[in-house]
């Protein structure tokens, strides 16, 4: 299917990021590689559950190519916070991503959660992957840290997912551990380099080069938040108090927004048969729970096209006697990201694709995981998030694994 036939169906291109993520696809060397099976002709759309929960979510992604210095986006955050940016500079000469946080009142204590920065980089997919694959590590981390809690806890979330609310998936309340910043007034950090009351951190970005990542915290008391692009030896301090407030581009993906986890609980447990294929769509362009939310900047009102920044989990069943395949096919286009699987109490990092660059031609489907359910009932936890410079939505598929059904028998 060419570009611009795609492009004519809305339903299937869920968004592209801010253009130069599809630019990003097409400029990164080598291409997705054969071996991917086909996806079915025939498929049954599972029946879901969607809850909303989670933290309050800044999104920096417009003007996505910067051309010039100035404020990228900025607001005030209490409590929880998770920030996602992703900027280009866009100039011929070096530049500073730097990312202030600094308290709004007398003082404010920072506790920080899952962290995932991706390195500068011409190629917007490898970028994009080493930020997801930092974060979720992270995840793994604190989640293997917290497990015998968790399920000692875990009728307590059965209860109120069915009273429809929204679970906690954060570590602040559960580890004791977790990094601290305490600021005063007049002090402030650069979240990218970890540096306090440095005026010239941040991180340097060549020409051309994309950084892009995703940050959670919790803050006791307001804190504002400055993500901003200036000269490597601006004093960011001062930057951040009298820089211009940049525009949007074309693409209006920026803005603040609340609730930005995503639960899918599929309400029947998969006891597939050989011919039963099994789908579920996810982050698609006619989705309701795009999150909606405000340019605090300019007070336009938005929405996050593609949900980036937002973490989802996808929570299922697996029973019978036949393994079950869980599948991903990358619908809207070029993909590249990490996700995480949580099964038989294990917590396993999953790339997607794990067999080349990228992938993404429409009709693919990259298989992440083997459940073998071996008539029991067990649980299984996809958790994944929408990865800068990749296209949306995408399919998760569950098949009966007959390969390896006849290596068993």
């Amino acid at each position: 299917m060419n570009w611009f036939s795609f492009f004519k169906l809305p339903s299937r291109i869920a968004a592209i990021l801010a253009g130069v993520g599809v630019l990003g696809g097409f400029l990164a060397p080598g291409s997705a590689e054969a071996g991917y099976r086909k996806v079915p002709e025939k498929y049954q759309d599972v029946d879901v559950k969607v809850l909303q929960s989670g933290p309050t979510l800044l999104f920096s992604d417009s003007p996505e190519m910067v051309y010039e210095n100035g404020i990228l986006y900025k607001d005030i955050v209490e409590g929880e916070g998770r920030v996602f940016f992703h900027h280009v500079n866009g100039t011929k000469n070096t530049r500073k991503l730097a990312i202030l946080m600094r308290p709004v009142n007398r003082r404010t204590t920072i506790t920080w959660g899952c962290r995932g920065i991706g390195d500068p980089d011409t190629d917007y997919f490898i970028s994009a992957r080493k930020g997801q694959t930092r974060y979720f590590k992270e995840y793994k981390e604190s989640w293997n840290k917290v497990r015998k809690k968790e399920l000692a806890e875990k009728r307590d979330k059965r209860t109120k997912r069915e009273k429809g609310e929204g679970p906690d998936y954060s570590f602040y309340q559960k580890l004791s551990d977790l990094p601290l910043t305490n600021l005063v007034r007049g002090e402030y950090m650069e979240v990218l380099s970890q540096a306090c009351n440095r005026k010239q951190a941040g991180a340097r970005l060549k020409p051309e080069q994309l950084l892009t990542g995703m940050f959670d915290f919790h803050a006791s008391h307001p804190v504002e938040i400055v993500i901003m692009m200036c000269d490597p030896k601006e004093d960011i301090e001062n930057f951040s108090q009298q820089a211009a407030l940049l525009p949007m581009d074309e693409h209006p993906l920026r803005g603040t927004y609340q609730h930005a986890d995503l639960t899918y609980i599929i309400k029947k447990p998969f006891r597939m048969k050989w011919n039963q294929v099994k789908a579920l769509c996810m982050a698609d362009s006619e989705d309701r729970y795009y999150l909606m939310g405000t340019d605090r900047m300019t007070g336009r009102k938005t929405q996050n096209h593609g949900n980036y920044g937002v973490i989802y989990h996808l929570m299922y069943r697996v029973a019978g006697e036949h393994p079950v395949q869980l599948g991903i096919n990358p619908w809207g286009g070029e993909f590249h990201g990490t996700g995480m699987m949580i099964s038989d109490g294990k917590a396993e990092l999953l790339n997607i694709p794990g067999k080349s660059h990228f992938f993404g031609k429409g009709d693919e489907i990259d298989d992440i995981f083997l459940h073998s359910p071996d008539h029991k009932r067990k649980d299984a936890e996809f958790i994944w998030s929408p990865p800068g410079a990749s296209n949306l939505p995408i399919r998760a598929f569950w098949t009966v694994n007959r390969l390896e059904n006849s290596r068993q028998s």
